[in-house]
């Protein structure tokens, strides 16, 4: 089984901005830590999916998430979670851009687990609850207020045109984007959609 994750991935400058941060970050605690390395990103849902069933869930992806519309997305500041023995410190969605990456993300996901049932495991099924673009993972409470000291400031938009599909790989021990499923807006409701039509 492959492992997926489907995310929003903001523009160039953005990326950019994070992945300087994440250098920075990196230098200040002199080593490596979790998501340091990871493209820029907000995590909305994963799956696990035989390779082979893998253009069928695309084909459903890509029309559900078709009927979509763009949307802007600003980010504001920062913040941080305790998860198990470790924290997390990310750039913050304002609330307003919070609300509507939910009200997409859960669009989606409410249709596919009507359809998937329990055919494909999901693996993180509340990330998009709670959105959020990861500076650093697996972070001990001393880093996170490292990480404040360096980082206090942050303001950005991009226009959301598109989610993202991922996929591990192993050898990187990264996600790769293999998919991208433009927001278009379609006219067709999404309760019409049907998984694995012919």
């Amino acid at each position: 089984m492959e492992q997926y994750s489907l995310a929003i991935m903001p523009g160039p400058e953005i990326t950019q901005q994070v992945a300087d941060m994440k250098l920075q970050f990196r230098t200040a605690i002199g080593r490596s830590y979790g998501s340091a390395n990871a493209e820029a990103h907000i995590s909305l849902d994963g799956f696990e999916a035989d390779e082979n069933d893998y253009p069928y869930l695309l084909a459903d992806y890509r029309r559900i998430i078709s009927e979509l519309t763009p949307f802007e997305i600003q980010f504001v500041g920062f913040g941080d979670f305790d998860k198990g023995n470790f924290s997390a410190f990310y750039i913050n969605p304002t609330q307003e851009s919070s609300d509507a990456i939910r009200e997409r993300s859960g669009a989606v996901m409410t249709l596919f687990d009507k359809k998937l049932k329990k055919q494909y495991t999901r693996k993180w099924a509340d990330e998009s609850k709670n959105p959020h673009m990861s500076v650093g993972r697996r972070l001990t409470r001393e880093w996170i207020s490292l990480a404040y000291s360096l980082f206090s400031d942050y303001e950005a938009s991009f226009l959301c045109d598109s989610f993202a599909i991922r996929k591990f790989n192993e050898k990187r021990r990264q996600y790769d984007v293999v998919d991208v499923l433009p927001l278009l807006g379609g006219t067709t409701p999404l309760v019409q959609l049907d998984l694995f039509q012919p």
